[in-house]
């Protein structure tokens, strides 16, 4: 069992998405550099992607999205979620990258049961002073740190599984991956990858889909759309700075794009956002 020091942080955000909007807009692959998620099913369940891997996720479960990790819900996949998602900053562990909260060898989904009570009321208590003025800064802070102490313990405490099961093949689409999530925003072509990695384009294209399950060119769509969402929820900048951005050289084709894979346009989402965090 660990026994280190639990660790502190600084409370962000919580998002909080009902179940009419997860069933019509999934939060497609994106990361974050500087902060931790935590995501919490509240209700309903669907289907996660966590480093490539895809997770079932039901009512009580809880995903680590540890910093510089793609994550997000399977594309075109019905989902009937209720869910938040709480953002740190400053979680610092010994011998492990800031705001990351576990080892790649680890299941990064929690499962709370009997001892949900506790982080669900944690949960709605920052989704209301998180509506509020400032004033309420140090008790949002309190209680996020709380919730990071549950999820900490528990994580420790239980048995990690073995989640690799092909330690080679794994090893060689997480290094696809690696390349794909700094080169998204360039033109890639199949062929060229193909001769990067030293094999052929189409046994590249079979042993990435059979390994994520989505081919490569979509993956870099929704890598490219998951961006955007993080983009349009997180910062201030312009639609079409963010589309030139993300390698989109026609706005109207960002916008198109951006509406394909999650039903409404960059607009209608960052006005959503805006109005639920009001």
């Amino acid at each position: 069992m660990y026994t280190g020091a639990v660790p502190t942080a600084q409370f962000v955000h919580l998002h909080f998405v009902d179940e009419k909007y997860h069933e019509q807009h999934s939060q497609l692959l994106h990361k974050h550099d500087d902060s931790l998620e935590l995501f919490y099913v509240m209700k309903g369940e669907g289907q996660y992607i966590v480093a490539g891997k895809k997770i079932f996720v039901r009512s009580g479960n809880l995903v680590i999205c540890n910093a510089g990790i793609m994550h997000g819900e399977e594309p075109f996949h019905r989902h009937n979620m209720e869910s938040y998602c709480c953002v740190l900053k400053g979680v610092s562990l010994q011998g492990m990258a800031p705001n990351t909260l576990s080892r790649p060898e680890q299941n990064p989904v929690l499962h709370f049961s009997n001892d949900r009570a506790a982080v669900e009321h944690i949960l709605l208590a920052l989704y209301i002073l998180d509506r509020q003025d400032a004033a309420h800064k140090v008790a949002s802070g309190q209680l996020a740190n709380a919730l990071l102490s549950i999820v900490y313990e528990k994580l420790h405490r239980r048995q990690q599984p073995n989640m690799i099961a092909d330690k080679n093949a794994e090893e060689f689409i997480q290094n696809i991956m690696q390349y794909l999530d700094t080169h998204f925003v360039e033109p890639l072509q199949l062929q060229e990858l193909g001769t990067r990695f030293h094999i052929s384009p189409f046994y590249l294209a079979h042993i990435f889909k059979a390994g994520t399950g989505i081919s490569m060119m979509k993956y870099i769509m929704c890598r490219k759309i998951g961006e955007s969402q993080n983009l349009l929820m997180n910062t201030s900048l312009p639609i079409g700075v963010i589309s030139e951005k993300l390698g989109f050289n026609d706005h109207c084709h960002f916008s198109t794009t951006f509406k394909k894979y999650i039903g409404i346009t960059p607009t209608q989402y960052r006005q959503h956002f805006r109005n639920s965090s009001s």
